[in-house]
């Protein structure tokens, strides 16, 4: 029996490295799909930038040709009427005058014709390259999931488990925090600096260009240019914050959380109050950086989804254990519970309650439409 459990396991090992390779293969496929739309979208941005540029002057240039149109219209008119007033060369002059801006008028129009199609045709090239690079970042992000629940030791899998169902819930909902995490940080930044990034990377050309033509307007979009720069660094600032502020390690949770909600409340005008009770003193890091993030969660969860006006943090540091309450008077929602976990709970709450699981907490929330929701967390310190 324990040959054949053995050869079993090097059956199962030797199928899930054949999986794993295959599946690294295809990831490094979809990577440089990936890359190669991501550059595509850059290049084909670009060229819209420049392009809508062309349409406008084009614009300008048919406007004025118009206007020197009816112009030479009126003034060939004058000449027609008042012949006996003017020479033969001065009526020819003025038919001639009129023709060449008429046939300017025809290839302007021409040109800002083909301008506009060739714009529509690249505003729908880019949409269509921005569905490619949502598609295989989501797959990349698919198979790194699947990846890192292959990758794990299965070589002692008979014999170590002994309740394999619940081991494999705890590697899923570990998994499924850390990809969350990722798709936040990821989305952080596509939203945030990568945006602004391309954008700069857009008014440095026509910055450039402006160089050229108008030093005031060029003037003008630097200093716009350098305050887009000064945002971009503070979301970066932000972002490095809140992926684990390295004051959380110097001053402690107490003091982090005291700040982070100050400035939660700058930011979304939501009146936010911190209370401390007990004693201060360091916790274990594991513990700190666990209630930092759910503190982090929960706000989010309020600021997005509560309408609250009002919101209160709570710390307690005990002898025995560490309590954590969190309460907004927002909207609600419906909470029923069953069995400790809400039906089709919102993935934040989710995300909070596995991750006071990992340090053998306890989550409780209470909420009811229109009366505002409570987090209740408990950490025993023993």
């Amino acid at each position: 029996m324990v040959k054949r459990g053995r050869m079993d396991i090097e059956y199962l090992n030797e199928v899930i490295n054949n999986t794993i390779d295959a599946i690294e293969k295809g990831q490094k496929e979809i990577f440089h799909i990936f890359e190669h739309a991501r550059q595509e979208c850059d290049r084909i941005e670009r060229e819209l930038q420049e392009l809508k540029v062309q349409v406008k002057t084009t614009i300008e240039r048919v406007d004025s040709l118009r206007r020197q149109e009816k112009a030479a219209r009126f003034k060939l008119m004058t000449v027609s009427r008042e012949f006996q007033k003017y020479t033969e060369e001065d009526i020819k002059a003025a038919y001639e005058e009129t023709k060449d801006i008429q046939i300017q008028l025809s290839l302007e129009l021409q040109r800002e014709t083909q301008l506009r199609e060739k714009r529509d045709d690249l505003e729908r090239a880019l949409k269509s390259m921005q569905n490619i690079l949502k598609q295989s970042e989501y797959l990349m992000m698919q198979l790194g999931v699947a990846l890192g629940f292959l990758k794990g030791d299965l070589e002692n899998v008979s014999g170590q488990i002994s309740d394999i169902s619940e081991k494999r819930n705890l590697a899923a909902q570990i998994i499924k925090a850390q990809e969350e995490e990722r798709r936040r940080v990821a989305r952080d930044i596509h939203d945030g600096p990568a945006q602004t990034l391309a954008n700069i990377v857009i008014q440095t050309d026509i910055c450039e260009r402006l160089l050229e033509i108008d030093l005031n307007e060029a003037k003008k979009e630097l200093r716009q240019l350098k305050h887009i720069v000064r945002l971009s660094l503070q979301e970066l600032r932000k972002i490095i914050f809140n992926l684990r502020p390295s004051s959380l390690d110097d001053l402690g949770l107490q003091a982090v959380t005291k700040r982070y909600c100050e400035e939660f409340q700058d930011d979304t005008g939501i009146k936010t109050v911190f209370r401390f009770f007990g004693d201060t003193r360091r916790l274990d890091s594991e513990i700190e950086v666990t209630l930092y993030r759910v503190i982090q969660e929960a706000l989010t969860n309020v600021r997005k989804h509560s309408k609250a006006k009002n919101c209160t943090v709570k710390l307690e540091y005990g002898n025995q254990k560490i309590n954590l309450v969190i309460v907004d008077d927002g909207v609600g929602f419906e909470a029923n519970e069953k069995n400790g976990k809400n039906n089709g709970e919102h993935f934040g709450i989710m995300t909070i309650r596995e991750r006071i699981a990992l340090i053998n907490g306890s989550f409780n929330i209470e909420s009811a439409p229109g009366h505002g929701t409570k987090i209740f967390v408990s950490v025993p310190l023993v």
